[in-house]
């Protein structure tokens, strides 16, 4: 079976302005993170396999690497200050 990746650079910052914005905080930060959910999963049908797909929600779920929670603090914090972004949440 041979293995087929999908690239997605540039395609989802402009989709999902959300996500530029996050980009540049995270990048700024050295901080990695990736879409997941429903919405990684609509990406990946629009722009690898050319198939649309609705969905019930516009939420928009991240995995977030940091390596201690003086980077998550720092990483919020920016976030808080430069987006539109509120903290309405406990950190999990």
């Amino acid at each position: 079976m041979t293995k087929k990746l999908l690239d997605l650079s540039g395609k989802i910052d402009e989709l999902i302005p959300i996500i530029g914005e996050i980009t540049q905080v995270a990048d700024s930060l050295g901080i990695p993170f990736f879409v997941i959910g429903a919405a990684a999963r609509d990406l990946i049908l629009k722009h690898g396999y050319g198939l649309g797909s609705s969905r019930a929600t516009i939420d928009l779920d991240l995995a977030i690497q940091v390596e201690n929670w003086e980077k998550y603090n720092i990483l919020s914090a920016v976030l808080l200050e430069t987006g539109p972004f509120s903290e309405d949440r406990s950190p999990h």
